[in-house]
């Protein structure tokens, strides 16, 4: 059961001093403290917290570099420190797999392995990559030792490695005596839903740059940002898929927005490699995965077209906004399948909406100019002509500005045209003003027409230069964090068939996202 899965922190230094770093991990909400020997400089503190009384349970490990870890001596020496620390009655002892089959000098270990204290942890890493089936070498390991708790580790290359670490947990004995993760940003949804499959532990770091394995999270982002202590066997998943998306703000507003609903779910980045083959096979595998509990999923770059080719493929419903834009951003499970939806249309109406106080209808036969020709132009655009716009298209590739003009009926000009054109509406959809480059700006100062109306579609920072100098002009402004709560609160309602708590929503994004990127 998941309330058996301990939140274990990884500590690989010595200053602050161990037995201080303890304390703040069982303050912090930890259950069990691994001490990486092989990375802990002071073996002296190794060792008086192991005689002192324990807050916490203590597990031990002296990683070899063969196996990702930072031990540099030999492996009779490694064996040797190991059975020492042994002696001292840490709760868990991990050891690798190999050296369990392969190490005569095991043989020292036979009395920990008779008196059972501490318990054995028998690990395997591939620092490299993942398995086909990472179940096979949990099987092995099982065999060869029986009563010790399994601990199967690898390399995230997307998040389908994740996928087949969690069928490790379900795959014969209870899970509660298996430990399975993938390692790398790729990796995260393991690590977080260990819990919902019944994992004896998952890893987490006590501060951000304190990793001892690529791809922890923090303890905190654990537990307030993916809901750590509040998901159960039973608990929904959903998520965004792209290439990247780890830093991606759709984990903290849907995370915080099933939070305040009282909903049992769970959101996660989900990193799929760009080609659509892979997007594909992630989607055959999570279909596949019924014990996952996939309900529905965020699509961004550059995955928003190889969504809507795959739900087409299958004859799933696509909405018609969808359909307009060629991309889906929003995937929706139901018990007939799948279908897909385009918030970012609905959601830039909504922002404009609210900015002006009254129906986007009302600004049907006004001029707008989009600036770019990409995904996020392409749903501005059918939004506008959807009100009844008059739109002309900017981008710097002429053809593909004529593309999507001719897609919608609409004008194309050329980029450097754009400057006092005279428009009611202009939209950034370009990446121009993106962090870092936060003193560019697609037009120039004071190039705008009086009483325009100015949207930013980038929203890190959250106020560019395009919108403040616009501002400074009094031209009325709608930046990229408004136009991305709208969006997502479409998202939240149309999975959850509610209304999505929108100020929440808005509160979970830090006040200074510049380190965020775009979606």
């Amino acid at each position: 059961m998941s309330e058996s899965t301990r939140l274990a922190v990884s500590l690989g230094r010595s200053e602050p001093p161990l037995a201080e770093q303890i304390a703040a991990a069982a303050h912090a909400g930890a259950q069990l403290v691994e001490l990486r020997v092989d990375l802990i400089e002071d073996l002296a503190q190794v060792e008086e917290v192991l005689r002192a009384a324990r807050r916490l349970p203590l597990l031990v490990t002296l990683r070899c570099a063969a196996e990702g870890g930072a031990w540099r001596g030999t492996e009779r020496e490694r064996i040797t420190l190991l059975t020492a620390l042994a002696d001292l009655e840490p709760d868990f002892l991990d050891l690798e797999f190999k050296s369990l089959r392969d190490a005569p000098a095991l043989a020292a270990l036979g009395a920990v392995r008779r008196r059972n204290r501490p318990r054995l942890i028998v690990s395997w890493h591939d620092t490299i990559g993942c398995p086909p089936d990472p179940r096979e070498i949990a099987r092995l390991q099982r065999a060869a030792a029986p009563a010790a708790i399994t601990k199967t580790v690898c390399a995230a290359r997307d998040a389908r490695d994740a996928l087949r670490m969690l069928r490790v947990l379900r795959d014969g004995a209870p899970a509660g005596g298996r430990i399975a993760l993938a390692m790398g940003a790729a990796g995260l949804a393991s690590r977080v839903l260990a819990r919902k499959f019944g994992a004896f532990l998952t890893f987490a770091s006590p501060m951000p740059d304190t990793q001892t394995a690529p791809g922890q999270p923090t303890i905190d982002e654990l537990r307030r940002v993916y809901r750590w202590d509040e998901i159960t066997p039973i608990s929904s998943v959903f998520g965004v898929v792209g290439w990247p998306v780890e830093h991606s703000l759709s984990p903290l507003v849907h995370n915080a927005a099933m939070r305040d609903a009282g909903i049992d779910g769970v959101y996660l980045p989900l990193p799929v490699l760009p080609e659509k083959a892979s997007f594909d096979a992630f989607m055959k595998l999570a279909e596949s995965e019924s014990a996952l509990d996939l309900r529905g999923l965020s699509v961004t770059i550059p995955h928003k077209m190889h969504a809507l080719t795959w739900l087409d493929e299958r004859r799933f419903p696509v909405s018609d906004d969808a359909q307009r834009c060629g991309a889906v951003n929003t995937l929706i499970r139901t018990k007939q399948g799948w279908r897909g939806e385009n918030t970012d249309v609905s959601g830039f109406l909504t922002g404009l909406s609210t900015l002006v106080d009254a129906p986007a209808e009302a600004f049907r036969e006004s001029s707008a100019a989009v600036l770019g020709a990409g995904g996020v132009a392409a749903a501005v655009v059918a939004g506008l002509r959807k009100i009844g716009c008059d739109v002309t298209v900017y981008n710097r590739t002429r053809e593909r500005g004529a593309a999507l003009a001719g897609r919608f009926g609409c004008g194309c000009a050329p980029w450097a045209d754009r400057q006092n054109a005279g428009h009611d509406i202009v939209v950034n959809c370009t990446s121009v003003g993106m962090w870092p480059a936060v003193d560019a700006s697609p037009l120039d100062p004071f190039s705008f027409k009086a009483e325009c109306i100015v949207c930013d579609t980038v929203y890190r920072p959250a106020r560019t230069k395009l919108l403040r100098d616009a501002e400074a002009c009094g031209c009325r402004t709608l930046g990229g964090v408004e136009m991305f709560i709208a969006q997502a609160g479409e998202q939240f309602s149309l999975w959850h068939a509610r209304p999505a708590p929108l100020a929440v929503m808005r509160a979970a994004i830090p006040p200074d996202n510049s380190d965020a990127p775009a979606r």
